[in-house]
């Protein structure tokens, strides 16, 4: 089955590399790599396996910003060049929690329904409007705020009705119904050509996201509402129908940074990847998750 793997990184890691290495090691997979812009390219000529390839037209990604939809637009853009079957949008903190064989025996069986959670009663509800409808200040965008921002930052949200974005007000309505999700998903070729297709046809719908707040949960989910893709997988017993093995509740991090002491829980999910990785986790790690 020909696969195709959408990476967004920043710098090389120990999950980035054991993923690479081992999925570009079957030549049926393509490995696509989108590199921050502000990261030099020379730590990742590591990678040199002929189906490794990297994004050109790179993207400056700023925590929170419309840069990550921006990184990932252009990442599926350029992955629509190669022929595959079936795409999965990962990170450089993501590893496999299947062998390729079994990832193959899953798609196949899911008959290539597309791996994408729509928030339900298995999360804490996010009002996705909230991500979308304001022009939020430059203090939002950064993930380790100050006292004095975060100070800001409270006192902003007792004043966003004032800050409507002339965007929203001017296009929100072209919307039938704002979704939110896991931002990390997998997808069959078809759906991916529609997507894009969509998108990249409408530029009022990428400029109503310009100034928007985390918005890579929205901006994909919303689209293929609206587009109307119902080949999803759905399974209320798992964790989430994008089958990611992600730890929202025990902390201290959220979400929680996983090691050793999660990898039974992890092979016990029936998730094909999990994040987020310790950067240093050991090689013996990986060869026991996809043992």
């Amino acid at each position: 089955m020909k696969k195709i793997f959408c990476i967004l990184c920043h710098k090389i890691t120990n999950p980035l590399l054991y993923t690479v290495n081992y999925l570009s090691s079957f030549e049926e997979n393509v490995i696509l790599i989108h590199v921050d812009a502000k990261s030099s390219m020379d730590e990742f000529e590591v990678f040199t396996a002929k189906n490794v390839f990297f994004v050109r037209d790179r993207v400056d990604i700023s925590w929170g910003g419309y840069s990550l939809v921006d990184s990932t637009i252009k990442t599926f853009n350029e992955a629509l060049n190669f022929n595959f079957d079936y795409m999965f949008l990962i990170s450089g903190d993501d590893l496999p929690c299947m062998t390729n064989q079994e990832i193959n025996d899953l798609l196949s069986s899911i008959e290539m329904r597309n791996l994408i959670h729509y928030q339900d009663k298995r999360n804490t509800y996010v009002d996705p409007l909230l991500r979308v409808r304001y022009d939020y200040p430059h203090y939002f965008y950064k993930k380790d705020k100050s006292l004095p921002e975060k100070v800001k930052t409270r006192m902003f949200r007792l004043i966003m009705p004032f800050y409507v974005s002339r965007r929203f007000k001017q296009d929100a309505h072209k919307v039938a119904k704002f979704y939110k999700g896991t931002n990390w998903i997998s997808l069959n070729q078809k759906t991916l050509q529609a997507l894009m297709a969509f998108i990249n046809a409408n530029d009022w719908y990428r400029d109503l996201f310009h100034h928007s707040f985390i918005s890579d949960e929205v901006f994909f989910h919303t689209a293929l509402k609206e587009i109307g893709v119902t080949d999803n997988y759905h399974d209320e017993n798992k964790l989430n129908d994008a089958l990611r093995y992600i730890d929202w509740t025990t902390g201290p991090d959220y979400p929680r940074i996983l090691d050793s002491s999660d990898l039974e829980r992890i092979k016990a999910s029936g998730c094909v990847f999990t994040r987020k990785i310790s950067s240093g986790i050991p090689y013996e790690f990986f060869e026991k998750l996809i043992q």
